[in-house]
């Protein structure tokens, strides 16, 4: 069923970034695209249990999310889905092997 929202959307043609106008402050460094996984209420003051550092994940698809997938985006701070279109066994062992490659916090 579909959901319409109340208030207006907005698109990318909408906003416009103008040489020169933007602050000193407005750098790189200091952009953060830290992305909130876990469902959490903010007008309540929770906050998430689990972030990512981009808001990048992988298709829950069998031709698209493999552990070498989910390596290459954990690498990165993605996330990578494993796709339950397998045995209990096989997505054990396809979680094992992403969890024990080690390259860093995978």
């Amino acid at each position: 069923m579909a959901y319409y929202y109340e208030e207006p959307s907005h698109t990318f043609g909408e906003y416009l970034l103008i040489p020169g106008y933007t602050s000193a402050d407005c750098i790189p460094e200091n952009v953060t695209l830290r992305t909130p996984v876990t469902r959490f209420n903010k007008k309540a003051g929770e906050k998430s249990d689990l972030y990512m550092n981009i808001p990048m994940v992988s298709a829950v698809m069998q031709s698209v999310s493999d552990d070498k997938m989910a390596i290459a985006l954990a690498k990165e701070g993605g996330i990578s889905f494993i796709y339950g279109s397998q045995t209990i066994e096989d997505q054990a062992a396809m979680v094992a092997r992403v969890k024990s490659y080690k390259a860093g916090f995978v």
